[in-house]
């Protein structure tokens, strides 16, 4: 699709965050255009904002200036219908875990409305509809999150991770039906991950966020036009030395302190003795 403003599925420019006034920004001019149809990659280190981003396009986040928009509309301001965020910290609300069956989970979010879909993403999430929540796994909890997410027809999906859980085989699966979602209703996805095995055929752009900031072009994928595991790879290597020089510049470092208050047991016990 060509790329006119009033095609684009999401439009974000220049967008800079800071938790707090004064604070160092977590994301400083980013910016990320996507055609409806698009299945986008997030990529980057762990903590180079990624959640925070699709939080922010998820409307949960509202930022000081309006230059985050979906389908057209502000998204905190203006929310549109039709995107959904699916996140991994669903799975530690206590709801989830309670003693409540996944049919009666299902139909309570309005499942019943949506029954084609919903059997289809049953199929494919190999979820059982007489699964107690309480007693299943998290992996098998992640299937069901996915399940209730994915059952109405959304316009763009924002995902956070939420494969993790998930083993080879249904996250395969899943993968194809999102393909399949992209290809014939014009879905749009973005999807931040750290697992890249089988995803070579998946995206057609990525985006690299690097310590919140979005250093290259939008990268126009074609189908295993390298190896993605690879790439992936080179980036976070480059990720973490830029971030090592930044550290080390406001002298701090990670790993072990060679000026540590406790230099043998004795003294670590002394100090961190509770008994008392």
């Amino acid at each position: 699709m060509p790329s006119d403003d009033s095609l684009l599925a999401i439009d974000c420019n220049d967008l800079t965050f800071a938790w707090r006034d004064g604070d160092e920004p977590v994301l400083e001019g980013i910016n990320l255009q996507l055609d409806r149809g698009d299945c986008c990659l997030l990529m980057g280190a762990n903590g180079a904002g990624k959640s925070t981003f699709l939080r922010i396009l998820a409307g949960k986040r509202l930022t000081k200036t309006r230059n985050c928009r979906i389908l057209g509309q502000d998204v905190f301001m203006n929310p549109p219908g039709g995107v959904v965020y699916l996140g991994t910290e669903w799975s530690n609300n206590p709801v989830v875990r309670s003693d409540i069956v996944v049919s009666h989970f299902l139909d309570s979010v309005g499942g019943y409305r949506h029954r084609a879909r919903r059997d289809r993403l049953l199929q494919i999430l190999d979820v059982d509809l007489d699964w107690h929540m309480h007693e299943i796994s998290d992996g098998e909890r992640r299937r069901v999150q996915l399940c209730m997410g994915l059952m109405t027809e959304w316009d763009v999906l924002l995902l956070d991770e939420v494969t993790v859980d998930l083993d080879v085989l249904v996250r395969a699966d899943l993968i194809d039906f999102l393909k399949n979602e992209s290809q014939t209703r014009g879905a749009t996805i973005l999807y931040a991950t750290h697992i890249f095995d089988g995803l070579g055929e998946f995206p057609n752009k990525i985006c690299h966020i690097q310590l919140g900031k979005t250093p290259r072009a939008l990268v126009h994928w074609k189908p295993n036009q390298a190896d993605l595991f690879k790439v992936a790879l080179e980036w976070l290597r480059e990720d973490r030395i830029l971030r090592r020089e930044k550290e080390e510049a406001k002298g701090r470092m990670r790993g072990p302190k060679t000026d540590s208050s406790y230099k043998d047991a004795q003294t670590f016990f002394e100090k961190y003795d509770y008994s008392h």
